[in-house]
């Protein structure tokens, strides 16, 4: 099967900064696959941010190449983010609409697209609200269905449960996981959290600290839904471990 995406010797310098210049990412290639969840796993500043920019298409100045599978487009591209970027003065449903707008879906769809994300995401009642209004899980919540709106092929997240405590962070987590199961978008995802990582992806790129490499893709075959106490768990997070402090 043609992936959705294909890097090839993809090599990121920042050249902004003063000599030697910061080399990012060193000669990654990899594919991603339809539908699947894909996770760079690494210690900060691996160039995991970097790498997810770039094959979005937010970040042009690089060698090697990104390229999409047959049908897809960068409109058919979403991108949360660890930030969650939304507006202030815009209220809850204004901020889920905004992407459809640059994605040039039809204004009298707008509305029927923002009701069914809300409803998915468990935000009708905060509609009209303003995020200030808002705790940090459910401004993600907001960013998530912004990004569910274009009904993309493809969803790129940045850290995106990194702001949230724990036990938010848990719960939103399987709520992806349940929206995932429904839609079925290419998810790639970066982490530095291996639980994180074993819970929720198909497969697992380990990263080398700066400049990054890809160690090893993993494939995880823990059945779903993962038992984070199972034995197998534990091994599988084990060698997430020792790849990464190699």
């Amino acid at each position: 099967m043609e992936p959705v995406i294909k890097i090839q010797h993809v090599h990121k310098v920042f050249r902004d900064t003063s000599p030697p210049h910061l080399k990012a990412l060193d000669d990654i290639t990899l594919d991603i696959h339809a539908g699947e969840i894909f996770m760079f796993l690494g210690p900060s500043g691996c160039g995991k941010s970097t790498l997810l920019r770039i094959m979005s298409g937010l970040e042009k100045d690089f060698t090697g190449s990104v390229m999409l599978g047959a049908g897809v487009k960068h409109s058919d591209m979403s991108f949360i983010f660890q930030q969650f970027g939304l507006l202030p003065w815009l209220t809850v449903a204004e901020n889920v609409a905004t992407g459809l707008v640059g994605h040039g879906v039809p204004r009298e769809e707008h509305a029927s697209r923002v009701a069914i994300e809300l409803k998915r995401l468990g935000l009708e009642k905060f509609a009209r609200a303003r995020p200030r209004e808002l705790s940090g899980g459910m401004r993600q919540r907001v960013g998530i269905a912004r990004a569910l709106a274009t009904r993309p092929k493809i969803i790129f997240m940045d850290e995106p449960f990194s702001e949230l405590d724990s036990f938010t962070a848990e719960e939103l987590r399987q709520e992806f996981l349940r929206i995932w199961a429904e839609t079925r978008p290419t998810i790639v995802m970066v982490t530095h959290l291996i639980p994180e990582a074993l819970e929720l992806a198909d497969r697992i790129a380990v990263m080398s600290s700066q400049p990054g490499r890809t160690k090893e893709v993993i494939v995880n075959h823990l059945p779903r839904p993962r038992e984070k106490r199972a034995p197998d768990f534990w091994r599988m997070e084990d060698r997430l471990y020792s790849l990464i402090k190699q």
